[in-house]
């Protein structure tokens, strides 16, 4: 079931970003268009208005009587291009018509007419959403006017006209709808395509691949996906196909092996259980053997062969010791988890070594962090794991050195405990095999204890490492979860 809601959601996703994609850049298009073409529009619309223009002054000046010039204003005035015109003279009095609605712009550009520089001049305004050209005319006094103006008099007067552009707006409002109803179909065609090619080479497939995910998990490695007819799909569900070959073989492969383990296992055990049983039989005539000497010793008076029972004895107790460690490592262990404190526990192990250091110049010491809380492990077990380490630190000091027990309360509940000596160090090619049972570097001892303080460590899901110091000795590092229950 996640399998087909990511899907989905991934589905939904490419889908969406593309049909944002296209409509971004649709209506990017769009834009861009309308904005040029409402400025050519306006343009196209800007320079008929001045061939007009022209036309009116020159027709205007070719009468050579001032009385045309009201009546064409207002035939202008009537027709629907036409929203207002004035006719000022130069004092910026407003003579046509008689009553004029002026406003404040009005009033402004009539304040600016002496200033004018051209004969002609025309400017854009907006009315709320509309706009409109306002056209001002200047006449100048020509020698043909002198027979009613002074020759003196430059500028006889000008002629304002306020021409609508609704017809060029018209034209810019219906290519706009009609852009952006073309807009709209093409987006509606390209979502009802992309859902039918998704549907189509998409959705079935995926089908598919659920139907065959589903009886795969069911334990049937005999389903195979249909190969979809798109490339990418098509591959990918070869792919899929040669996973699930590969993965069937290695099945049959793995449950061969884990028969032939089980059969190897049953054969170890029932070696293991005939070592324990031998190791029992052992054990209780080596100890009688220990015992007997022991007594010996201490009643004979031949102190000529007494070196040679002390050996005896020595010997006896060295086998008798390998057994119980193989015994030890062989034996399940079942930890008695309960709330202690590792520095408390440290601490004695730091006394129990002190006392075991006789004539060799060793200092232990400990750096405790103080921080340090109260969690749930095996004293016992852990107190084991220490004093194995210690002993180990000791043997490696030939005559003097340090040993260091600390402890580090770390982030994400953990707590660190390192134990570090001066000793020999273990060299760069055995230090990957420390931890294996049976292999020690030492003349005596089984090679058990590593691999016995390795499994009760692991068995709080702790680590044990160890890596050579700098200088001189080795540090062995073990890390603890705070939050282990029972």
């Amino acid at each position: 079931m996640t399998i087909q809601i990511n899907l989905s959601s991934f589905r939904f996703k490419i889908i969406i970003t593309l049909i944002l994609v296209v409509a971004i850049a649709s209506f990017a298009s769009l834009y861009f268009y309308n904005y040029t073409l409402s400025k050519k529009i306006y343009k196209n619309a800007e320079q008929d208005i001045h061939t007009f223009l022209y036309f009116f002054r020159d027709q205007i000046i070719s009468i050579h009587d001032g009385r045309t010039i009201k009546p064409s204003l207002q035939e202008l005035t009537n027709s629907k291009a036409v929203i207002n015109s004035y006719l000022v003279d130069t004092a910026g009095k407003v003579i046509y018509p008689a009553d004029p609605q002026l406003t404040s712009k009005d009033s402004l550009d009539l304040q600016g007419l002496s200033s004018m520089n051209e004969d002609i001049a025309l400017k854009n305004y907006q009315i709320g959403r509309g706009h409109f050209s306002r056209a001002f005319i200047r006449f100048d006094n020509a020698p043909a006017c002198y027979e009613c103006h002074s020759p003196e008099t430059k500028v006889l007067g000008y002629v304002i006209l306020d021409f609508s552009l609704h017809q060029s707006e018209d034209t810019f409002l219906y290519t706009r709808n009609f852009s952006l109803f073309f807009t709209l179909l093409m987006i509606t065609v390209i979502i009802a395509f992309v859902m039918i090619m998704h549907y189509r080479f998409i959705k079935k497939s995926l089908a598919n691949f659920k139907s065959t995910i589903q009886i795969i998990n069911e334990g049937n490695l005999s389903g195979r996906v249909r190969i979809p007819e798109s490339k990418e799909l098509g591959d990918l569900g070869k792919n899929f196909n040669r996973m699930i070959e590969n993965f069937q073989q290695a099945q049959e492969e793995l449950q061969r092996y884990h028969r032939k383990e089980i059969q190897d296992k049953q054969k170890l055990a029932s070696i293991g259980e005939m070592s324990a049983r031998l190791a029992h039989e052992i054990r209780n005539p080596i100890t009688g053997i220990a015992n007997a000497v022991e007594i010996i010793i201490d009643e004979s008076k031949d102190e000529a062969n007494k070196p040679v029972l002390e050996e005896i004895q020595r010997q006896a107790n060295r086998v008798n010791k390998a057994i119980s460690n193989l015994l030890n490592y062989s034996r399940s262990k079942e930890l008695n988890i309960q709330e202690g404190d590792i520095n408390e526990i440290i601490k004695s192990v730091v006394f129990f070594l002190n006392n075991q250091v006789h004539h060799k110049a060793i200092s232990i010491h400990v750096d405790l962090d103080k921080a340090m809380p109260l969690f749930r492990f095996d004293p016992e077990q852990m107190e084991n794991v220490l004093l194995n380490l210690g002993m180990n630190a000791l043997q490696t000091i030939t005559d003097e050195g340090e040993i260091t027990f600390k402890t580090v309360l770390e982030p994400l509940n953990k707590v660190r405990i390192l134990v570090s000596d001066t000793g020999t160090g273990i060299p760069e090619d055995k230090i990957s095999m420390i931890f294996n049972p049976f292999f020690t570097m030492k003349t005596e001892g089984t090679g058990l204890g590593l691999a016995i303080a390795k499994e009760i460590v692991e068995m709080h899901y702790g680590q044990i490492t160890v890596t050579n110091n700098p200088h001189k000795g080795c540090t062995f590092q073990i890390s603890l979860p705070l939050g282990l229950n029972e």
